[in-house]
């Protein structure tokens, strides 16, 4: 039964994967069929049939031969511009000072807010010394004050303009900038909008948000406190979001590269045949799967925190061979690591649950084998996973 529940869980994490990247294909690959797919076999184009003439038989078979060789043909290529594709991409993601700069637009002024933030002695004039150091953010608080529901008038009943990063973080308040601005973080790295994957943005989103607030809940039962449990998992996923916008980039490059050459070299079928490629979900798949664990950890260590020591649970998620609870309470990993293992499985059950993508047979299994428990769900039943409870200037 161990090795059945480990394999469904295997089957099911692919599964999640996929649900990142696209919900259609997701669904295709649980053995659904897409609204689409079911809105064309109730087309009357698609009811309307005849009988095939035994010459159109034969030529409907020549071109479905035909169509395999091409297939075949498209698919080498592809292979072969992955291999240079990939070789380049480890190497991009080795370098964490890169990822750091030109990728998520951060410092490591970063690493020293999160810690202020969490200290008893925090105070507004020290969160804007380092909020100043990272323009996008302060852009971020000030654009969230901005929001209708937030807007104040002063006694002469004239609007009350915010314009500065101190007057933007005293009007939020301390207590509520310890959820906020980890929030903001969070939304600051994730992956930029593609077409060729279109879910990822909002399902990474949910999920992030989601471990985040799931661990913030189930922090008490390893001994963590809430906070720590909160920002290890936002940050946790941050590997897949780089690995996907570095695979996207690259390709790019290398793709427009190995075009220019055919061409020059009058190479006119390889340049048809390269222009056909577009970004493959399943090398994404795979990356993450072999790198995005690692990059998470190479992330948050950089970032030096001691305050908000996080780097324990990103550093033992990433050291696990085995995607199961038993293996992780085996090898007596941190709390952290047992903590946002437990909360990023039951995040992955609970988005490919409102998608369905898993029955309730499956559910119970997979659940098991993150080590979630009946107590455990019956205290996130009541846990708002995708949203915070900010209080400020008496709203909530």
């Amino acid at each position: 039964m161990k090795q059945s529940v480990t394999q469904l869980a295997g089957v099911f994490n692919d599964r999640f994967l996929q649900l990142l990247i696209s919900l259609d294909e997701a669904i295709v690959l649980s053995g659904k069929k897409t609204d689409k797919m079911k809105m064309l076999e109730d087309s009357e184009q698609h009811d309307a049939r005849r009988e095939l003439l035994m010459v159109e038989e034969i030529a409907n078979r020549k071109r479905e031969i035909e169509a395999g060789e091409e297939m075949t043909h498209q698919l080498k290529i592809e292979s072969q511009f992955h291999q240079k594709l990939i070789a380049d991409i480890e190497q991009r993601l080795q370098d964490t000072d890169t990822i750091l700069s030109s990728i998520l637009d951060i410092n490591l002024h970063l690493g020293k807010l999160l810690d202020v933030l969490y200290m008893e002695a925090c105070t507004i004039s020290k969160l804007v010394t380092h909020i100043d150091e990272l323009p996008w953010l302060q852009r971020a608080v000030i654009k969230f004050v901005k929001q209708p529901k937030y807007r104040r008038v002063d006694s002469k009943g004239h609007a009350v303009i915010i314009n500065t990063t101190k007057a933007a973080l005293s009007f939020i308040g301390i207590d509520s900038l310890r959820q906020l601005i980890p929030v903001l973080v969070s939304k600051h790295v994730m992956p930029p909008n593609s077409e060729f994957t279109p879910d990822l943005l909002k399902n990474l989103w949910l999920y992030t948000i989601g471990t985040g607030n799931v661990a913030r809940e189930l922090s008490k039962e390893f001994g963590v406190k809430p906070h720590l449990g909160f920002n290890l998992g936002l940050l946790a996923s941050i590997g897949h979001s780089v690995v996907a916008t570095v695979y996207l980039k690259a390709f790019d490059v290398q793709l427009r590269a190995e075009i220019i050459e055919a061409k020059e070299k009058n190479n006119r079928m390889l340049a048809k045949s390269l222009a056909n490629l577009s970004p493959s979900h399943k090398y994404i798949r795979s990356l993450w799967k072999m790198y995005a664990a690692k990059v998470s950890y190479n992330i948050v260590s950089a970032l030096n925190l001691r305050w908000l020591n996080i780097t324990p649970g990103v550093a033992g998620i990433a050291s696990i061979k085995e995607v199961s609870f038993k293996y992780v309470e085996k090898h007596n990993l941190h709390p952290l690591a047992k903590l946002l293992f437990k909360s990023a499985g039951y995040m992955q059950f609970k988005l490919m649950q409102k998608n369905q993508l898993m029955s309730k047979e499956a559910s119970m299994l997979y659940l098991r084998n993150f080590g979630i428990t009946a107590a455990d769900l019956g205290n996130l039943r009541t846990v708002n996973l995708t949203g915070l409870e900010l209080k400020i200037a008496e709203s909530t």
